[in-house]
């Protein structure tokens, strides 16, 4: 079973709701119908997905009963900041994050400069203490489905661009639901992204017959599609997608406009709004480390997350790939991606952070360094064995069997103390 567990509905006002977990209360927004006080429900991303009967759902948390607090402990223990020597500027930082004051431009910079042990340690520290206070140990985990890696795009850091020779594929329909099918009902996930190119083969008719075949599994649909018209997403929102992931790749606008020929910033950012004010929850962020970036352009990526109110944040390294016009560009080294973690936790407390798969391809310890560094979320690739390797946005992608991948990734958590409760709205 994967990472979720029912929890009471004990409130409805209007269409937000209240789940109890053991006693700890998250709000949610309901989508679905017929639900009422006193039901056993599931939510994942702050959305109420689906009803489960009572002695079904009694039955899956007496398993958990024990374990529920035992996690609780074990989280609240290694979210504890231990008294370190550290330099008088960045304790003052800190202070000032705790007593709740917006950081100034200036006191950022200091921060991504940081590079002494005791230092970088201690902000992690203090970003993982703020994301215990703030969410508790609640961790989501979604699949992620990547159905195509046609792209009609040419965007030069991307290992799918237009104009590389690699071997394509596309899934069909039936393989799409099949695959998320056994992602539900076999492995337990409550959340999947569906994930590709800018592959307009997907017309808005096929995209609502899967959307709508996959929401009736009852979980959370998350459409990682790219840039796509305003119609299609409102289509989209109405056949049953509740979120969407699109990043707007960086804050500076000649280089945005550099990288991705034929687009500009100003469109993507106009989509990013429209899907959030369609009522999306939104995912988005920007991708670390590329040719030419600054600690100035770094703060801006932070600060126009920020300014865009996110549901959750999704920061992705720089990967070079073989036969882009970036291939050769050198890696961005792991700790400036668990500044960037923490960074955004001390600048937005209520964040809900995500681990990326690419991230976790810098070193074998990225993911557990990212959840204590302030990252909440991760998400576990589903894309079927034979079509995993052609997805090749980057090169060295981690390619783990996926019953062992869940395993691992479930034993990480129970070790960090993380429960898998929704994180809520």
């Amino acid at each position: 079973m994967c990472y979720a567990i029912p929890g009471k509905l004990v409130e409805i006002k209007k269409s937000i709701g209240i789940v109890d977990y053991f006693g700890e209360k998250k709000n949610v927004l309901i989508d679905y119908s017929n639900v009422k006080i006193g039901d056993y429900v599931y939510a994942q991303g702050g959305v109420l997905v689906s009803v489960i009967s009572e002695r079904e759902a009694l039955e899956i948390l007496e398993t958990w009963k024990e374990l529920f607090f035992e996690l609780k402990r074990t989280d609240e223990k290694l979210a504890r900041i231990e008294t370190i020597p550290a330099s008088k500027n960045l304790l003052s930082i800190l202070q000032k994050v705790n007593l709740n004051k917006a950081l100034k431009r200036e006191e950022l910079h200091s921060l991504l400069a940081l590079s002494g042990k005791n230092d970088l340690r201690l902000m992690y520290e203090t970003a993982n203490n703020i994301r215990q206070k703030t969410h508790g140990n609640a961790c989501c985990v979604h699949g992620i489905l990547e159905f195509s890696n046609v792209c009609e795009s040419n965007c030069f850091y991307c290992g799918i661009r237009k104009e590389k020779t690699l071997q394509r594929y596309r899934m069909s329909i039936k393989e799409i639901i099949d695959t998320a099918r056994y992602a539900v009902k076999e492995l337990g996930f409550k959340a999947l992204v569906l994930q590709s190119g800018e592959d307009n083969w997907y017309t808005i008719e096929k995209l609502e017959k899967i959307v709508r075949a996959v929401r009736k599994l009852g979980i959370l649909v998350f459409l990682s599609i790219g840039l796509r018209d305003k119609p299609t997403y409102k289509r989209l929102y109405e056949a049953g997608a509740r979120a969407a992931l699109l990043r707007f790749e960086t804050s500076n606008a000649n280089t945005f406009k550099t990288l991705r020929p034929g687009t500009t910033l100003e469109e993507r950012l106009e989509i990013i709004r429209y899907i959030k004010d369609l009522g999306f929850v939104l995912a988005t962020g920007f991708i670390a480390g590329l040719p030419g970036e600054t600690s100035e352009d770094v703060i801006n990526n932070i600060l126009l997350a920020k300014s865009l109110k996110p549901e959750m944040y999704s920061f992705g390294p720089f990967i070079p790939a073989q036969g882009t016009p970036l291939e050769n560009q050198s890696l961005l080294h792991k700790d400036a991606m668990l500044k960037i973690i923490a960074l955004s936790r001390l600048t937005d407390k209520d964040s809900n952070i995500l681990v990326t798969t690419a991230f976790e391809t810098l070193d074998a310890k990225a993911k557990r360094e990212g959840l204590l560094a302030g990252a909440n979320s991760l998400m576990i690739n589903i894309t079927p064995k034979k079509y995993r390797d052609f997805y090749s946005i980057y090169d060295k992608r981690i390619n783990i069997d996926l019953q062992k991948n869940v395993k691992e990734t479930i034993a990480l958590l129970h070790s960090l103390g993380r429960a898998p409760t929704d994180l809520g709205i």
